[in-house]
């Protein structure tokens, strides 16, 4: 996976009041199988900014406040001024392959070593996560158990609830990018070029 500029500065969120029926959900209630930390992250179903906000050229409906994100409601910061700062945040968003994904800590831990092998700390885990996945699982109905998230309009940018579906292998496997270009705006273009981001006119 390529993180280099994918994660731009946080964005400051505009608090929006739900008009769904879709209710904020804690991770690690989502991923029971790996151990998130617990209390620290919470998905919302909308109100969130899109990795291609502000980006040149891009389409209308990633400059809205209408997409769903991940924000961290625990720290380790002891002072309040901090707390306030960063709780306001929604985490950002990084690309592999073109799907949104993040990367969240998790209770395991790793040592990191300096250049002569001496132990310098011990740090948490991350667990990098793709997002319409999440999203998928906190929101999207699946009676039928099954195991892909497929996108409705074969749009892997877009990770609205609308535009999600759980779906078999072989509904999965349309539409996929080999290689991904490395700033956000050559991703954004490299997209539109292949089809995967529709006009305003065709969504």
């Amino acid at each position: 996976m390529i993180q280099t500029d994918f994660f731009p500065p946080p964005i400051q969120i505009i608090q929006k009041v739900p008009t769904s029926i879709y209710q904020p959900r804690k991770v690690e209630e989502l991923l029971p199988e790996i151990d998130i930390l617990p209390d620290t992250y919470m998905i919302y179903p909308n109100g969130g900014y899109h990795p291609f906000y502000g980006v040149p050229n891009a389409l209308a409906i990633y400059q809205q406040p209408i997409w769903p994100y991940i924000k961290r409601i625990k720290f380790k910061f002891s002072r309040s001024e901090k707390k306030s700062i960063f709780s306001n945040l929604q985490m950002n968003l990084g690309f592999d392959e073109g799907y949104a994904v993040i990367s969240l800590q998790r209770i395991s831990t790793r040592t990191r070593y300096n250049k002569q092998k001496q132990k310098m700390e011990t740090a948490p885990k991350d667990s990098n996560q793709k997002f319409h996945r999440l999203v998928s699982l906190a929101w999207v109905p699946n009676p039928e158990g099954k195991k892909y998230v497929c996108h409705g309009k074969d749009d892997r940018t877009d990770f609205r609830i609308e535009n999600l579906k759980w779906g078999t292998h072989s509904e999965n496997m349309r539409g996929k990018i080999a290689k991904s270009p490395e700033t956000l705006e050559q991703k954004y273009q490299d997209l539109v070029n292949k089809g995967i981001i529709k006009n305003e006119e065709t969504r």
